[in-house]
């Protein structure tokens, strides 16, 4: 995730530079603020006459990055015991299907080009049975 404050001498010119940002998938985080950037205190003789103060409006933006990360969704089988019946509290992993499907959504982020076939590895846990990194 990315994070920016956007600040702008008047209203229009925040909006202006708010907008840019919405277009390139910024999201606004919270309400804008505004402060004083400079006060200058004028004075004729010894008499203040006024202050000038100079603002700075501001916003808070954030924006989410793209992970490099393939998301598989866990599947399991339930085995049959001998005599053919299932019992769905017993759970082995679906490593050819979950390979399947990460393949699936890798061939669609690489348009089914790639460089190196060795290039993706699985990494089981003992008998096949465990959690793909």
């Amino acid at each position: 995730m990315e994070y920016k404050i956007v600040s702008g001498g008047s209203p229009s010119e925040l909006t202006t530079k708010v907008n840019e940002r919405i277009k390139d998938g910024w999201e606004i985080v919270g309400s804008h603020q505004v402060v004083i950037h400079r006060e200058q205190n004028r004075y004729s003789g010894q008499q203040h006459m006024d202050t000038l103060n100079q603002l700075e409006y501001s916003q808070t933006m954030c924006r989410k990055t793209n992970e490099n990360v393939i998301k598989v969704n866990v599947m399991f089988n339930h085995p049959e015991d001998e005599d053919g019946n299932v019992d769905e509290n017993v759970k082995e992993w679906d490593i050819e299907g979950m390979r399947e499907e990460f393949e699936s959504e890798l061939s669609q982020l690489t348009g089914g080009e790639s460089d190196d076939e060795n290039s993706i590895k699985y990494y089981f846990g003992p008998n096949n049975k465990g959690t793909i990194k």
